[in-house]
């Protein structure tokens, strides 16, 4: 196989899988782990713009479909947090900071949200930042693995 068609068929697996583990792992004070959230980010920082725009895309529609959100609510973040690490090049780790304003930005497309909203907000602290360092570092093994990077 080629190099494109096993990054495509990884991106593919890391969205089912992000989505799957989204669904499974439990939520704490109503705010669950961000997989596909941390997934955007890496996808954003090891993949050229065009298919990390197109990774964005489809982890958004999954996270809104997932979490019964309204459509382009997570679309439309994860669209602006891809391109804000291409432009930025902010790392991986700060989606200690990304998921709490993710969690206002459905805060602000949505009402009637479980639990108090600063609750929310500080309980996505914590989970952010050690869903960030697992979902990366699982990420970058399986990369490897893949020999994604290699030169053929």
């Amino acid at each position: 196989m080629t190099n494109d068609v096993v990054v495509l068929v990884f991106s593919l697996l890391v969205l089912v899988f992000g989505a799957g583990a989204e669904v499974v792992l439990p939520k704490l004070l109503g705010v669950g782990f961000p997989v596909l959230l941390t997934a955007v980010q890496f996808m954003a920082v090891r993949r050229p713009a065009v298919a990390a725009v197109l990774f964005a895309i489809a982890a958004g529609a999954l996270e809104d479909a997932l979490s019964s959100l309204p459509p382009v609510t997570s679309v439309s973040y994860f669209l602006g947090l891809a391109a804000l690490i291409r432009w930025s090049g902010m790392p991986r780790a700060a989606t200690l900071f990304t998921y709490p304003v993710y969690q206002v930005w459905i805060f602000i497309w949505t009402s009637g949200l479980g639990g108090g909203f600063f609750v929310r907000v500080l309980a996505a602290l914590p989970t952010g930042l050690v869903t960030a360092l697992a979902v990366g570092a699982i990420l970058d093994c399986m990369e490897r693995k893949a020999a994604i990077d290699e030169q053929g």
